[in-house]
């Protein structure tokens, strides 16, 4: 009898055993989390701090005297107190920059009442008036700290203004997505004056863009 009271005392035992909990202890491996989130592309004219945009920027063609010929005025877009800066943070496949007039192809050169164009092929371009960029032979010089490279940037090629065909001029091109900060100088640029062109300081708007690929 004692035997058999031995044993029922024991299954309990084992029962009670087996109903216990397991105690659960706190971890001692967090996870750490961190989230960065892309950047910006952006186009600026800076100055030579490389941080302060231009708040005026222009570029000054030299001047010209009326004349009975057809004439050819030469200037640079982009010195070292005029840097067009490109900067890439963001999550994209590549940028392209462009430069197109700032009220489009209807733009004239325009100083008062009297104008000419920059985008008209007639006459080789001297009958109206038009312009050339050449971004080709322009500088690159990258200001990432070593953090980047320009080996996927792609400089554009000479290019004229021709309404309604080309409105829009590539400065580069940059076929990576990769982080990039550098800017461009040395840009060269190129106006057809037309003959009898009446004296006066004209003036024309251009827009410069970077939009990702």
């Amino acid at each position: 009898m004692k035997k058999q009271i031995r044993s029922v005392i024991a299954a309990i035992a084992a029962v009670v055993l087996l109903a216990v909990p397991a105690v659960a202890y706190a971890s001692n491996q967090p996870t750490l989390n961190q989230t960065v989130n892309p950047g910006t592309l952006t186009a600026d004219i800076l100055q030579s701090d490389d941080v302060t945009p231009v708040a005026s920027p222009a570029v000054a063609f030299p001047a010209k005297n009326v004349a009975f010929t057809c004439q050819t005025s030469a200037a640079t877009l982009g010195d070292t107190s005029n840097k067009l800066n490109v900067t890439n943070l963001a999550t994209n496949n590549g940028w392209t920059l462009t430069m197109a007039a700032t009220g489009g192809a209807t733009s004239k050169w325009t100083s008062g009442g009297n104008n000419y164009k920059f985008n008209d092929a007639t006459g080789s371009g001297c009958t109206n008036g038009q312009m050339t960029v050449d971004p080709s032979g322009a500088t690159l010089t990258l200001d990432c700290n070593s953090a980047c490279s320009s080996a996927s940037v792609t400089k554009g090629s000479s290019t004229a203004y021709v309404s309604g065909t080309t409105d829009t001029v590539t400065l580069a091109t940059d076929s990576n997505g990769s982080a990039f900060e550098g800017y461009f100088t040395g840009i060269a640029l190129s106006q057809k004056i037309p003959a009898s062109q009446p004296a006066g300081s004209y003036a024309l708007g251009m827009t410069i863009t970077v939009t990702a690929q």
